[in-house]
């Protein structure tokens, strides 16, 4: 079964083709303002190392957020595209379970983390236990500061959020702040093999209105139409 998978909602783009769990092929590209063109090359230039074309894909992967608004934008509609046009099944993968679950088996709770700008992080915690990859956590966004209040016991930490914020979990979290190595996958192969497992793998879907992108936290026009309502509310005397 070859299954097509899309990361385009971390800063570390990738697209990646497996066939029953074999890496056949994979791109991956630092996301950039003119993303949306580069995405469509990534899949052309990992149909064409395969030697296959769309209509050989058994199923779709992507990651449906949290991470960048405009990136799960591109990668979604693409995917959808693609659904439309082969009638394959596909999974949506929330992008931090796929971020942790790259790293392979560790022994300690895993910590995934994006920046999500305005001092904000998007965070959720995992843990295996035996075969069991568990969630302990929902996906949040959250200060730097607050999540540090939440880890309580040596954690790893994974994902593009700390490019911006390790040193300050580490000056806050001292022993308890242990830095990944690094992923076994890329966050879009990762994604392709987290959906095969046995509990995900009858969550595929041919429902495109089931396929909806996970943000946690508002967009940046609804942040600027709530700050309007406020202030109309103020100029109104209410």
């Amino acid at each position: 079964m070859k299954i097509l998978g899309i990361d385009s909602s971390t800063p570390q783009a990738s697209v990646a083709l497996l066939e029953d769990g074999v890496l056949l092929s994979e791109a991956t590209h630092t996301r950039s303002k003119k993303f949306s063109d580069k995405i469509l090359l990534m899949t052309d230039e990992v149909f064409q190392t395969a030697k296959i074309d769309i209509h050989d894909i058994d199923g779709f992967c992507v990651t449906s957020g949290p991470g960048s608004f405009t990136g799960l934008r591109v990668g979604v509609s693409l995917i959808k595209g693609f659904v439309l046009a082969t009638e394959k099944p596909y999974w949506g993968i929330d992008t931090l379970s796929a971020m942790a679950f790259s790293l392979g088996k560790v022994s300690m709770p895993i910590c995934a983390v994006l920046d999500a700008r305005k001092q904000q992080v998007y965070t959720a915690l995992f843990q295996w236990e035996g075969e069991d990859f568990k969630r302990l956590s929902p996906d949040e966004a959250l200060s730097p500061e607050e999540l540090c209040l939440r880890i309580t016991q040596p954690t790893v930490f994974t994902g593009g959020g700390l490019q911006v914020y390790g040193d300050l979990f580490s000056e806050n979290l001292g022993a308890l702040y242990i830095e990944g190595e690094e992923s076994q996958y890329s966050v879009a192969e990762s994604a392709v093999r987290f959906s095969q497992r046995s509990e995900n793998i009858n969550n595929n879907s041919f429902d495109l209105n089931n396929l909806t992108i996970q943000y946690a936290r508002k967009a940046e026009a609804e942040f600027k139409l709530c700050a309007a309502l406020e202030q109309e509310k103020i100029d109104n005397g209410h």
